[in-house]
């Protein structure tokens, strides 16, 4: 059996989709394909996204986001859209692909407003939903 393959598709590439890319990657080893982008990249990762996947072992402050024009999905690829901003170009990197599309829609971290911790909090929550998620993909 083929590594499973999943592009995460996101709004900026900086937050929701790096995480779950670095989650898909620990879960199926690194022979896992997987790849994330966003629909207007950010020009860089997010600190707080870095820290807490730094929690959990996975070095992403080299994180480069990128777009869609960046990745490539196949017939054998599962397409998931973690924002609402971002399921008209999921939705057609999946057709294009003749791919199968999932949307798991959630709240953006970097929206939340607060103390540090409180901001931390945020993200670790959206990185254990992300992780529950990949961690119940059927293949």
């Amino acid at each position: 059996m083929s590594a499973p393959r999943a592009v995460f598709v996101c709004g900026r590439n900086s937050v929701r989709s790096p995480m779950a890319e670095a989650l898909w990657r620990a879960r199926f080893g690194e022979a896992a394909r997987v790849q994330s982008c966003g629909i207007e990249p950010a020009s860089c990762a997010d600190g707080f996204m870095i820290a807490v996947m730094r929690e959990e072992g996975a070095d992403l402050s080299g994180f480069e986001p990128q777009g869609l024009e960046d990745v490539s999905a196949g017939p054998d690829t599962l397409v998931v859209c973690l924002a609402p901003e971002a399921d008209e170009a999921a939705r057609e990197l999946a057709q294009r692909a003749k791919a199968r599309v999932e949307h798991w829609h959630l709240a953006d971290p970097a929206e939340i407003e607060g103390s540090r911790e409180a901001r931390l909090d945020a993200y670790r929550a959206i990185r254990e939903a992300l992780k529950s998620r990949i961690n119940a993909v059927v293949l």
